[in-house]
């Protein structure tokens, strides 16, 4: 089987295409063949080719176009007194039926106006219509030899919008919370303003509201209203679609002079570490699809046309969260064991005004971080209690990670141009915290070179976190917010010696800085447990900690060495979730 040439296929489809356009136009206007007789064939060729050259390329298009070659005479859009011609000619390809459309009720308007014209403008009428007829459905240049699908039918009447207007119905349920007169309050948010959609102002690609999911409370009401410029058929356009997760709503005709339904935002599950959990989480909006449709086809002037918008429904629901720790009093782990006495969390968290249960939060703070922090301290208590020659070990602690007070409040708000645009996750929070803090206290007895020395080894240290969040703007991102809501430490050791009477003259000195530190770092990150919000997180760990020593005798001389005090290790590695 022989392989398909499509160009000579489409090359000679075309060529069909102007044989036929020359006859049928020769039949609909005898005249002018009998007066071009052999010039006739190039009259049409010419006709056909100042039409592609105009960015026409619709078989229908062209038809229509040459056919006014025959109403007004050849190239008459380049001539005096057809300006209004090579204004319509200058519009783009793109509306290239628009342009032809207007161009022949603009030349019914010329034939009405003039006197003694040789044509009449029902003349006109049918012999545009007898061209639409015959090539209506052929398709455009270069896809004429295969029409599968077959296209739709072109318009021919005006049907076109005048203009759409876009809005909420609010019933004022809407509030957010705000810090006023040092105290967090429920304020009502005002209704934006509609959006008017017209010629000089498309739909927007994108429409913005927000909502709730179905039965967690109120769903936003979006009313559309449209104003028509001319119908081509009242049972069937305007038309207006809502497509989403509930199927395709459509209304048509006089129904889309004003039609308002509610719009629900998807499903947002809890994190598993309960509410509040996932601090300023944006989360994902329901889309839907607004079509509104008619023919875009109008008589003069620029058709407003097909209009399509994106409706993004964000979650409104609007979160408190007020969070206080107590850090721990000093307590002694050695010598022991001992258990270590954890601080107190407070957790309060609002949902639209409604209290949240609090304990799973409370928990992952207290049976998270503290059991954490706990832990680390009893690592630290026995790798003491393994330092060679240490004897009468004790060991004094307080360590706490993310205590004070933080609150704050966030949640989906609108962008500055309301409707039009996508919301932005508002954040308004202050952190009164210290990150860190600690007083760590080792000591004990240690033979070395016949000495005996009494040493305290400590480490203290207080590492703030004070941050105050306002974003109520797109800009900066969420993330420049709040990617400053974290402190790093690292904490040096530092070692004291007490001789204790012996029998040997000789001396246990420090010859050198103590090796070693308490690292860490503790506050707000990006989630690392599957959520697109904020979580708590805590760090610490211990680099190795050794002591330069030397052993000075009045009859041996000095001898130096270095005592191993504490191993590295990681004490706490936590974040909320």
């Amino acid at each position: 089987m022989q392989p398909v040439d499509e160009k000579a296929l489409e090359d000679a489809a075309w060529r069909g295409f102007v044989e036929q356009l020359g006859d049928h136009l020769a039949g609909q206007w005898p005249a002018m063949p009998e007066r071009l007789g052999e010039r006739y064939d190039a009259f049409i060729e010419l006709a056909v080719q100042q039409a592609t050259q105009r960015g026409l390329g619709h078989a229908a298009s062209i038809a229509r176009f040459v056919n006014l070659w025959f109403v007004w005479g050849p190239a008459y859009h380049d001539k005096p007194g057809f300006e209004w011609a090579q204004g319509l000619l200058a519009a783009p390809p793109e509306r290239e039926w628009v342009t032809v459309h207007q161009l022949v009720q603009r030349s019914l308007v010329e034939l009405q106006r003039l006197p003694g014209a040789r044509i009449e403008p029902q003349a006109l009428l049918a012999a545009d219509a007898a061209v639409q007829d015959r090539f209506g459905l052929l398709g455009r240049q270069g896809a004429m030899a295969r029409r599968d699908p077959e296209p739709p039918p072109l318009p021919r009447k005006a049907c076109d919008l005048e203009a759409a207007d876009l809005r909420l119905l609010d019933e004022g349920w809407h509030q957010e919370y705000r810090f006023d007169n040092g105290d967090w309050q429920r304020v009502a948010v005002p209704v934006p303003a509609a959006l008017r959609v017209d010629a000089a102002r498309p739909a927007p690609k994108l429409v913005g509201v927000l909502s709730h999911q179905r039965g967690r409370g109120p769903q936003a009401k979006l009313q559309v209203r449209v104003r028509h410029q001319a119908v081509c058929n009242g049972d069937v356009h305007p038309a207006l679609l809502f497509s989403g997760p509930h199927g395709l709503w459509r209304w048509a005709g006089h129904e889309t002079r004003a039609v308002n339904w509610p719009v629900a935002t998807r499903d947002q599950p809890l994190p598993d570490a309960g509410p509040g959990a996932a601090f300023a989480e944006e989360t994902t909006p329901e889309l839907h699809k607004l079509v509104i449709e008619t023919c875009g086809l109008r008589d003069e002037g620029d058709p407003l046309g097909l209009q399509r918008a994106v409706v993004s429904a964000w979650p409104a629901e609007q979160w408190w969260l007020e969070l206080q720790r107590g850090a721990p009093a000093a307590q002694p782990l050695l010598p022991g064991p001992r258990a270590w006495t954890r601080g107190s969390t407070r957790c309060r968290i609002e949902r639209d005004g409604s209290t949240q249960d609090g304990a799973p939060l409370k928990a992952q703070f207290e049976d998270g971080l503290d059991a954490a922090i706990a832990v680390g301290l009893q690592k630290l208590a026995a790798a003491w209690e393994q330092v060679p020659g240490l004897t009468a070990p004790r060991f004094d602690a307080l360590l706490a990670l993310l205590s004070g007070r933080m609150a704050g409040t966030w949640g989906w708000r609108l962008g500055p141009k309301g409707l039009d645009g996508p919301a932005l996750m508002r954040v308004v929070a202050a952190i009164e915290m210290d990150a860190g803090q600690a007083e760590l206290e080792f000591g004990g007895e240690v033979t070395v070179g016949g000495t005996r020395t009494r040493l305290t080894l400590r480490c203290a240290g207080q590492a703030p976190l004070r941050q105050t969040f306002q974003r109520e703007e797109p800009v900066p991102t969420v993330a420049a917010v709040l990617m400053p809501a974290v402190a790093k430490w690292r904490w040096p050791f530092t070692l004291a010696l007490e001789p204790l009477a012996g029998d040997a003259a000789a001396l246990l000195q420090s010859a050198g800085p103590v090796a070693g530190a308490l690292v860490g770092e503790a506050g707000l990150r990006p989630g690392t447990h599957g959520s697109s919000g904020w979580e708590w997180y805590a760090m610490l760990q211990l680099e190795p900690v050794s002591a330069p020593l030397q052993v000075a005798d009045p009859l041996l001389g000095a001898l130096s060495t270095t005592q191993v005090l504490l191993p590295a290790m990681l004490l706490v590695d936590w974040s909320l979730g």
